[in-house]
């Protein structure tokens, strides 16, 4: 391990047991072989265990800082657990170079009954701080967690964001070389942990090395080098954050719309709207995950019997890459003779309509229609940010004054990241901006002056094609 590198973890592995009496007997034969010298199994599952780790390997290197991501009981906490000593692996190695302090649950080192300077000096102690440099560093443990007036109160009388501040204060102003934090700064208000995350920064730009996990996926963005995405234990991608956090965002956004389909609901995304937008339910048929709607209603003048929507090659489905041409397709049949009818395109995002391909704009397309038809509106370089969205579609009579078919959404589609080089991505939070922020995306030009507004300084090109 070269001298930048301060965490080294090779092919971990942790199980447990569910049971409680097979734990204890298990760990009671596991005691025997360890005396013996002879470890046996612990690459193997006994009858009621599982893997809380399995073959975790990464890294992390001075100024670095890591974010652990996944869902609740993917591993997360029990890696912590096992960098921070608390816990033994089965299998694997871990290397630390350097004084490891860690926040993993909230009062841990906290003896309740005791005031809170007391737990400050204790736990200092603990970690082989002098009581002179405790004594030095005091004022700004105070100052950082904002708790003075109830220092010389005990703890247990704490809430559990005194306890969260409090906690983070000392591991973090007593200088650690490895600083391993839990979600446990969740608890604290929105300013404290703004707070939290400006002494992280801080830490790692003094070439410490941090490894944060958080449900926060902005947070990662925005502080870490590297994240590391855990599920059921095992590794599913490991390298540069962004890159990271887009596939995780990825892979959440298909289980959530895999999840609302077997519910029979049109999923929304991620935030609640106050009022919700009613969708009517679609159904996926075809190949391929091509997306189909089917509809049927007596009473329209046009029925929309079925529609596509495909990329610029004519695959139809329901996922399409950033910037793609999208073509949506209409297979409609009209009852009786149909004059100039006006076909319009709604898109929503989130419940809300950004933007139209509308008839009402561009002018009609047939003098008449009568019978099955397909109608097709393409529109090159979809100009959407990586998101969910629907289409709702209606038909008005020739001259655009009352319905010959009645406002439905006719589709859900997704934006996916691929292709998502195709713009700079340049920014601290771009791929969370991307994702969270606007869903319109327009090519820019950005242009920098002297203070006499005639020398160009810099210009930036956003979305011109980088491609070529």
């Amino acid at each position: 391990m070269d001298e930048d590198t301060f965490i080294k973890v090779e092919h971990l592995s942790k199980k447990f047991c569910r049971n409680l009496k097979k734990s204890l007997w298990y760990g009671a034969k596991d005691l025997v072989w360890e005396i013996a010298g002879q470890r046996r199994g612990h690459n193997i599952l006994r009858n009621g265990e599982f893997w809380a780790l399995n073959d975790v390997s990464f890294e992390v290197k001075r100024g670095e800082m890591l974010g652990l991501i996944g869902q609740n009981g993917a591993g997360k906490s029990t890696l912590l657990k096992v960098l921070n000593g608390l816990i033994t692996p089965d299998s694997g190695k871990v290397t630390i170079k350097g004084c490891v302090q860690a926040l993993i649950e909230l009062g841990a080192g906290f003896s309740p009954i005791l005031t809170g300077r007391e737990n400050v000096y204790i736990n200092a102690s603990v970690l082989g701080i002098s009581k002179t440099k405790i004594d030095q560093t005091l004022p700004y443990i105070v100052e950082f967690a904002g708790i003075s007036e109830f220092m010389e109160s005990p703890v247990q009388s704490y809430s559990s964001g005194m306890k969260a501040r409090l906690g983070f204060a000392v591991i973090t102003q007593l200088d650690p070389d490895i600083l391993l934090i839990d979600e446990v700064l969740a608890v604290g208000d929105t300013a404290f942990q703004e707070k939290c995350m400006r002494r992280m920064d801080e830490l790692r730009q003094s070439n410490k090395a941090i490894i944060f996990v958080t449900h926060s996926l902005y947070q990662v963005e925005a502080l870490c080098n590297k994240a590391l995405w855990l599920d059921r234990g095992r590794v599913v991608q490991y390298g540069v954050a962004g890159d990271v956090v887009r596939a995780y965002l990825d892979n959440q956004e298909r289980l959530a719309i895999d999840q609302s389909q077997k519910e029979g609901k049109i999923y929304e995304g991620h935030i609640t709207l106050a009022t919700k937008a009613y969708f009517e339910k679609r159904s996926r048929e075809g190949k391929g995950g091509a997306l189909v709607t089917r509809f049927s209603n007596t009473e329209e003048l046009i029925q929309i019997r079925k529609v596509e929507v495909s990329d610029g090659c004519g695959k139809v489905g329901n996922e399409f890459p950033f910037l793609t041409d999208l073509t949506i397709r209409i297979y409609y049949y009209a009852l009786a003779r149909v004059t100039r009818p006006l076909f319009n395109l709604r898109f929503f995002s989130k419940g809300y309509s950004i933007f139209e391909a509308s008839m009402l704009i561009d002018g009609h397309g047939l003098e008449w229609v009568e019978g099955e038809g397909i109608v097709e509106c393409t529109i090159p370089a979809l100009p959407l940010t990586p998101k969910l969205y629907e289409i709702k579609l209606f038909v008005r009579s020739g001259e655009g004054i009352c319905d010959v078919s009645i406002t439905r959404t006719i589709a859900q589609f997704r934006i996916t990241d691929d292709r998502l080089e195709r713009v700079p991505l340049r920014g601290p939070m771009a791929v969370n901006h991307m994702r969270q922020g606007s869903p319109v995306y327009f090519p820019r030009i950005w242009k920098f002056y002297d203070g006499d507004g005639i020398t160009l300084l810099k210009k930036i090109e956003a979305g011109y094609d980088h491609e070529s």
